[in-house]
């Protein structure tokens, strides 16, 4: 595997990754704004549609007959948020030229749909296309309106609301359902030609060999925007609230549902990421034994991490009498980690589970973009081996030292309504 990063100017960077293994390509243009409940679903709506259609390929139906001859190649967007940022993504993927039966230039082809979706998308001076704008609109509603009906997911975003109020990453990477419904073509194309010209433009490109006319197309093709961008920075701790705040709603739903958010301020990552880990993130973990398991007070337990926000949230489904139990038992196995109560076992099936996690990188193109992404968000150039090894010499004083640093931030209840 062969790994260099270089910069365009104009604040762009270029990764490619060359690994001989792989029969396709990839390339994700990643643009990086800081999140605003102002622009977020302009955005979002705009980067939907760009990678449906562009000038040349005008309709759905041409784009995906192009694709198809293209020996199957997908394009797609996505919108995500990390940190106060969110990230709007035009992913591509295709079959490597040396596979092409009679000798097509695959590369040079999709590289001529990236830059039409992306410099010469299907709009003039009324804004993006009536027809192409009102599915793309409809497809983040959707999008939206599907996270209310998976209701674990729903929970996770009224505690993500909760715990950061008032700060940019409230607001989810689609924008609210209200804010999507005041977009209209016009709004969307201004915000997308302001995001062309003032985001951060992070480049991932994936291949089994070489291909430097992708980076010198690319270099070329951004020259021609006139750039107004700045750096952005990923860590914004979120402050711990003064008092923990609890919020309870009431939906028609069988099973309840709890999200917790605990938040800290020490620097020492590795170990809360190991913290993590044992609390809560795997299937012998202590939440997982001790409250499932062992007692049985929940359907399911588990921990994640925010690692720019310094956030740390257990979520688990419950019946509504063992709420109060199942906290309370959260909060005694945190307890106990505190404390140091750290098995031998509990700490290497931690590590085993970050070794198998590892262990998967570069299995696919996308592993290396995102994982040389998170490189970048961290500013940080490290292996998977490097930090993993980083980890194993993590210790069980700094576990609990990190576990110690943990505070209980604010709670949210998904009730069940009671019968009549």
């Amino acid at each position: 595997m062969n790994y260099k990063r270089t910069e365009f100017g104009g604040n762009i960077g270029f990764t490619s990754v060359v690994d001989d293994k792989f029969n396709t390509c990839s390339i994700r243009i990643t643009m990086i704004t800081p999140m605003n409940s102002d622009t977020a679903s302009n955005y979002s709506v705009a980067n939907n549609i760009i990678s449906d259609v562009n000038s040349k390929l005008n309709t759905i139906a041409a784009m995906n007959e192009k694709l198809s001859e293209l020996y199957g190649a997908g394009l797609a967007s996505s919108v995500s948020q990390r940190g106060d940022m969110q990230l709007l993504s035009l992913n591509a993927t295709w079959l490597s030229n040396r596979f092409a039966i009679d000798g097509e230039d695959i590369t040079a082809e999709m590289l001529e749909i990236v830059t039409d979706c992306i410099f010469s998308p299907l709009a003039d001076e009324n804004g993006f296309d009536e027809d192409i704008f009102r599915l793309s609109k409809k497809e983040i509603l959707d999008i939206i309106d599907s996270s209310f009906n998976n209701k674990r997911e729903y929970t996770l975003i009224k505690a993500r609301e909760i715990a950061y109020k008032g700060e940019p990453a409230q607001n989810g990477g689609n924008g609210t359902r209200e804010a999507v419904e005041a977009v209209t073509p016009v709004s969307a194309y201004a915000a997308y030609k302001k995001l062309l010209e003032t985001a951060q433009i992070e480049i991932f490109y994936v291949s089994p060999e070489e291909a430097p006319e992708v980076q010198e197309t690319l270099k070329a093709k951004f020259a021609a925007v006139k750039r107004n961008s700045q750096n952005h920075i990923f860590p914004a701790p979120s402050p711990l609230k003064s008092e923990p705040v609890l919020v309870e709603e009431e939906y028609d739903v069988r099973q309840a549902k709890i999200a917790i958010n605990f938040k800290y301020d020490i620097d020492d990552v590795d170990a809360v990421h190991l913290m993590c880990v044992i609390f809560g993130g795997t299937p012998v973990s202590k939440l997982f034994m001790n409250v499932r398991e062992k007692l049985s007070l929940c359907y399911y337990c588990a921990c994640r991490m925010s690692e720019f926000k310094k956030t740390i949230t257990v979520d688990c489904g419950v019946e509504k009498a063992n709420i109060e139990k199942a906290e309370a038992e959260i909060m005694n196995q945190l307890e106990e980690m505190r404390k140091g109560n750290i098995s031998d076992e509990e700490l290497q099936s931690a590590l085993l589970a970050l070794e198998n996690s590892y262990a998967s990188f570069g299995d696919t193109p996308d592993s290396y973009s995102s994982w040389y992404f998170g490189c970048f968000c961290k500013n940080e150039y490290i292996s998977p081996k490097e930090h993993f090894e980083r980890l194993k010499a993590v210790t069980k004083e700094r576990i609990a030292a990190a576990a110690a640093n943990v505070q209980l931030d604010s709670t949210y209840h998904m009730l069940n309504k009671e019968a009549e």
